[in-house]
């Protein structure tokens, strides 16, 4: 079978691929393409980051683009790109650059500077128009001006007004301070999960540059959750996480995809089956749900018949779960 840019995906990958989300790869420009030949099923689209477009002479520009969608990959700048022309006053200029260039997604951000809506509105109508696909990303870049969880929440809403194919959630290249993750890359679920209550998973797409950040989000949402800013050494791994072909997401499917519980019923789950026993309190502190949430989860997944609730022999008053095999 032939995809959209004629490269051929065989009958294995085509069923692999089903169901799994998006995956957004950085290309700093030195990214060695040659990958692609092996990896291009697994790659949603390259965004060629930040402002790097304006280091390249057109010729170069539109030779690395036409080389990445040869594999029917998608093609998408920075949103830095626009924020730059939108400071320049050349806004229009560079939505036409991006076009010519061979650019088949556009993103638009303010991580830097504000958009007014009224170039928003200029560049959603414009892709639109030319029939490119349309990425809005919330969030801000540097930590003295990140926006509250409300803000973002009121962003996101601002961004729905466009009608993107996909909202991105700021995460940097580093997934540290920004959004989502704490100064260490840690992910603030109550942030996560209140993003997902304003917005569904097939419509936004978390930054996650680090492994054991995209790990995590799949066994908290699956593996249709859409993952940006991921370097090209690690779309290898992330595609196994989600095919479930690692140690840590091995057969998640085979019970995940039967049960048909919430996504946090699914991550405590999934914590229960990869330990041998485990107790309510270290359960809130693995996933980092509320008492509440947990305690709910684990009464569903015991009328599931998926756990079953012991009493610990060394302290009597102390509840360990484990998963029935």
């Amino acid at each position: 079978m032939l995809n959209l840019y004629g490269s051929e995906i065989s009958g294995v990958e085509e069923e692999l691929n089903e169901g799994i989300g998006k995956t957004m790869v950085i290309d700093r420009l030195s990214t060695d393409l040659s990958m692609l030949k092996v990896l291009f099923p697994f790659v949603s689209y390259i965004k060629i980051g930040w402002g790097l477009a304006f280091l390249t002479d057109t010729n170069s520009l539109i030779h690395r683009i036409s080389q990445i969608k040869s594999y029917g990959i998608g093609v998408s700048n920075g949103g830095t790109f626009l924020e730059t022309c939108f400071v320049r006053g050349k806004f229009e200029k560079g939505l036409n650059l991006l076009k010519n260039s061979g650019f088949n997604y556009i993103e638009i951000s303010e991580g830097v500077c504000n958009i007014p809506k009224k170039e928003r509105k200029i560049a959603a109508e414009f892709a639109k128009s030319n029939d490119l696909i349309l990425i809005m990303e919330v969030g801000k870049k540097r930590i003295a001006e990140q926006l509250t969880l409300n803000e973002t929440i009121d962003k996101i809403s601002e961004a729905q007004e466009f009608e993107p194919d996909t909202i991105i959630i700021e995460g940097r290249e580093t997934g540290k301070g920004v959004e989502i993750y704490d100064e260490l890359g840690n992910i603030k679920w109550d942030w996560a999960d209140s993003i997902l209550e304003c917005i569904s998973l097939e419509k936004v797409m978390f930054e996650a540059p680090l492994e054991k950040q995209q790990v995590e989000l799949i066994l908290r949402y699956g593996k249709e959750i859409n993952l940006g800013n991921v370097s090209v050494d690690s779309v290898a791994s992330l595609a196994s996480q989600r095919l479930s072909l690692r140690g840590d997401t091995f057969s998640m499917d085979k019970h995940m995809e039967v049960f048909e519980g919430s996504p946090a019923t699914k991550f405590v789950l999934h914590i229960i089956k990869n330990s041998i026993k485990i107790d309510q309190g270290s359960l809130i502190s693995a996933t980092g749900l509320s008492r509440r949430t947990v305690q709910n989860a684990l009464t569903e997944l015991i009328d599931s018949g998926l756990i079953q609730e012991n009493t610990d022999i060394r302290d009597l008053r102390r509840k360990i779960y484990s998963f029935i095999r």
